[in-house]
């Protein structure tokens, strides 16, 4: 490194040595000086922190809340914060930052009702959009991904890709959960969003509070696709979501002992489980499917791949909604026999386990004959389980569109 020395003109000696410039040698100014400061939310990009929406005890002793305000540190000094490192990009507003979350340079800042996207890629930061009705209500409403920043509010999903912002629950122009599912769902302040690494994964937990803590919406970022879950967690108050050294999921809960219990989310079986016991409650639906056109349809037939049971009855009984309407229309053999699932009214009427992968075919009746969308629902007999290994591996549907009379 040069070795710099400022020279005193009026006596002409070499001065005293220093490992920087001059121009950097310079009296400390003490109206920059923070003697104190704290933050509700932070993200470390490029060598530096930004902090948002903080409280600070100036030099003089004069205490400040500068709620719609982010301060960023000095490169490699994570807790260096003076005043004229300042970042305000619309201050005023009526609102105050709620998150700070970072993507591809660009760091998202979240308020109540508008989130802001600010470029950091060059040494000044500046404001790149801003989008209304975008922001979050509370801090666990947002969850960073290897893909994009995710998060909820009132009106949808959503998520930051490094280029535009995203509708999750919206592909190709076709609503892929209805509003009315998602306003059933969500909770102003209390829905929580986290994220599985291994199955690429966004998970949407209906409320930190034990009343609603165990209902769940999952939406895959491979597939793009969304499955509902009710009961999937533990009822209990819940802490937020964090991902943690080894990237896997977890929350924390207080336990019987009145002790805080950390719980890595598994959402996938392994050879080091061992599952025992039958289900008794179980239920799966399909969405409304419209195969990419409004024409109407004659669906004849479905086909169910699946193990499990080991030859026995697995107590399910199929059935298919049209139309938007109930689960209410029955699937028969190829006797034009109802499947009921019930052992009492002869193997042709149940479907019968095995260990192996088999398939089976379903028909359907005239309900399913010139109809625009198609749903099919699985569920246990009333006071029966089904078997602990069943797999349903995919459901194929044949149908044919309907011509214009």
């Amino acid at each position: 490194m040069a070795n710099y020395a400022l020279m005193n003109p009026g006596k002409f000696h070499l001065g005293d040595p220093h490992d920087f410039a001059p121009r950097q040698n310079r009296t400390f100014d003490e109206k920059n000086h923070i003697s104190s400061i704290k933050w509700k939310t932070s993200v470390l990009l490029n060598t530096r922190v930004y902090i948002g929406n903080v409280e600070l005890i100036q030099s003089d002793g004069t205490t400040r809340v500068l709620s719609d305000s982010m301060f960023k540190s000095k490169v490699n000094k994570y807790d260096s914060f003076t005043l004229d490192r300042r970042i305000d990009v619309a201050v005023a507003d009526g609102e105050e930052i709620v998150r700070l979350a970072t993507f591809a340079d660009r760091i998202l800042q979240y308020k109540q009702n508008t989130l802001h996207i600010i470029n950091a890629t060059k040494t000044r930061e500046f404001l790149e959009t801003s989008h209304k009705f975008k922001g979050v209500s509370h801090h666990n409403a947002v969850a960073e991904t290897d893909y994009g920043v995710v998060w909820c509010n009132k009106q949808g999903a959503y998520m930051y890709n490094g280029k535009e912002i995203v509708e999750l629950t919206i592909r190709q122009g076709i609503k892929t959960l209805s509003r009315k599912d998602w306003q059933d769902f969500y909770i102003d302040g209390k829905t929580m969003v986290g994220y599985i690494p291994s199955t690429k994964q966004v998970m949407f937990v209906k409320s930190f509070e034990q009343a609603n803590a165990d209902d769940i919406m999952l939406y895959d970022l491979v597939l793009r696709a969304w499955t509902k879950g009710t009961g999937r967690l533990l009822a209990k108050d819940k802490t937020n979501i964090i991902n943690i050294w080894d990237n896997r999921m977890v929350f924390g809960f207080e336990n019987n002992t009145n002790k805080l219990t950390v719980v890595p989310f598994k959402p996938e079986l392994d050879d080091t489980d061992s599952v025992t016991g039958d289900v008794s409650t179980y239920k799966v639906q399909t969405k409304q499917m419209s195969f990419q056109t409004q024409a109407k349809k004659k669906v004849s037939r479905i086909r169910i791949t699946f193990k499990g049971g080991n030859g026995a009855n697995i107590n399910i009984v199929p059935k298919y909604s049209v139309d938007g309407g109930p689960f209410d229309n029955n699937f028969v053999n190829t006797s034009g026999e109802t499947i009921t699932g019930v052992t009492s009214d002869g193997n042709t009427r149940y479907i019968t386990g095995n260990t192996n992968s088999t398939e089976i075919e379903l028909n359907t009746t005239s309900t399913a004959n010139g109809v625009r969308s198609f749903a099919i629902e699985l569920s246990n007999v009333s006071g029966q389980s089904i078997p602990h290994d069943l797999e349903i591996n995919d459901i194929t549907i044949i149908y044919r569109t309907k011509s214009i009379k």
